[in-house]
Parts: structure tokens; sequence; C-alpha cells
């Protein structure tokens, strides 16, 4: 900090000094080197000596200020940036923010096969018909700018309607990036309910999804919206053996 002020106060000394050389070099010359002569208006240089001086002085000043300019900036792109705070979407689902399957899932009972199941990651309880208002402006999936790819798990609820007002889970699930969810598995019991999200590649069912679609490679983390035979009430969510953790609903 000290050398920062020494290092200010010796460039604002020198900027003075070359300011004052610009614009008086005549008054600067009597005050360094008139007093040292016996007849300082005998000995005073022509215009021409004054006119390089003054010349010399603009651009040390212009040095001066270009330098003082670029540590400036240096310093102050050296100061860290406060992070945005980060809103609710982003406190509850983290970044970045998955995206809402907005179709209405009806679960099947059934494994489906050639199928890759993908981990749950979290749920929040819904209650129809009044879902939390972010779903609202959630960005809805798309594959590749489409968002309803062939085999996408759920149906359209058509204009003017949303799933997840008429769901009582919201999901969060992760799955192999180029591939979609095609199917929900769901076991209702007396004390816990067991999901499984299932994966393959859009198209034509009788693909490989198994090969195509990888949990060791780069995931995608998606929202779906689930309807239950009966309400959750005090059970848990369980997915692959282990309870699903619940995240709680907030609104900014």
């Amino acid at each position: 900090m000290v050398t920062t002020w020494v290092l200010a106060a010796v460039a604002g000394a020198l900027g003075l000094l070359l300011a004052w050389g610009l614009v008086a070099p005549r008054s600067q010359w009597r005050v360094f080197h008139g007093w040292a002569t016996r007849d300082p208006d005998a000995a005073e240089p022509g215009d021409a000596v004054h006119g390089v001086r003054r010349f010399i002085s603009a651009v040390g000043l212009v040095a001066l200020i270009a330098v003082v300019g670029v540590v400036v900036w240096n310093r102050v792109a050296e100061q860290p940036v406060a992070a945005a705070p980060a809103n609710a979407v982003e406190r509850m689902w983290g970044t970045p923010t998955p995206r809402l399957i907005d179709r209405v899932v009806v679960p099947q009972g059934a494994q489906p096969e050639g199928l890759v199941e993908g981990p749950v990651t979290g749920y929040q309880e819904l209650e129809r018909g009044f879902a939390p208002t972010y779903l609202v402006t959630m960005p809805r999936y798309a594959l590749l700018g489409d968002p309803a790819p062939d085999g996408l798990v759920g149906a359209d609820p058509g204009d003017g309607f949303n799933a997840f007002g008429i769901s009582d889970l919201l999901l969060e699930v992760e799955g192999p990036l180029l591939c979609i969810p095609r199917a929900l598995v769901l076991v209702d019991g007396e004390t816990e309910v067991r999901v499984g999200v299932h994966w393959g590649l859009p198209g034509a069912s009788e693909q490989d999804h198994v090969a195509g679609c990888r949990l060791d490679g780069m995931l995608q983390r998606v929202l779906i919206p689930v309807q239950l035979p009966d309400a959750l009430g005090d059970r848990i969510v369980v997915s692959a053996g282990e309870p699903v953790s619940v995240v709680e609903v907030q609104e900014d």
C-alpha cells in the first residue's frame, strides 16, 4: 500500500512538471535555470528551444497518462468480482439449470428391457392445482432443438396446459447427453415409492440403447413431473435402493 502511494505521488509530481512545461515552458525555464544567470532576459533561449521543450513535455505527458492508465486498468482487472446472488432455481437445482420436460407422465410398473436406468438425484412433492410458480418460467427440454423427440417419455398436455399442474412429484434425473428419458417405472408401496427413469436413443425402439447411452460420459439433468396412484404422504422416494433427497421449494 505504501509503495502504491509513493508511486502515485511521483506520477502526480511528474505530471505537474510535464503539464507546466507544456503550458508555460518560458516560466519553467526561468524557475529552474534563470536564477543561475546574471541576466535572465539576455540568457533566455529563443522560441525554438521553448517549442522543443513544449513538444517534449507533451510527449512525456501522453506517455505518463498511458502508463498510469495501464497500471490502473490492471489493478481493476485483478480485483475479485462478486458473484451474482443465486436465484431460487439455482439454489434448488444448482447450475447449469436442468430443463423441464413438461409432459404428462403416467408411470409403468414393469421394468423395460434394452434401456439404461439413470440416477434420480432429487425430488419435490407437488400439489395438484397448486404447483410452484417458478415452474412456469423454467427452461423447457429440447434435444438438439426438438422439444419432443420420438420416444420421449410422457404426452403433450395440450395447448394452454402444463403437466406439472396435474402431477404429484417432480423428479430430477440424470442421463446421457444425447439420449432421452423413454420410460418411468414406479412401484407404489406402503412406506416408500420406488422410481426409476430409463434412457435410450431417440427414434425407433429397436436401436441399441444400452451401447448408445452410457452413463460414464457427459450427462444431462432434467426435471420430470410424475403422477402417483396415491398422494405421497409420509412415504419416502427411493431410487436404485437409495432414498432420494428432498429439494425444498423456494421462490425469489
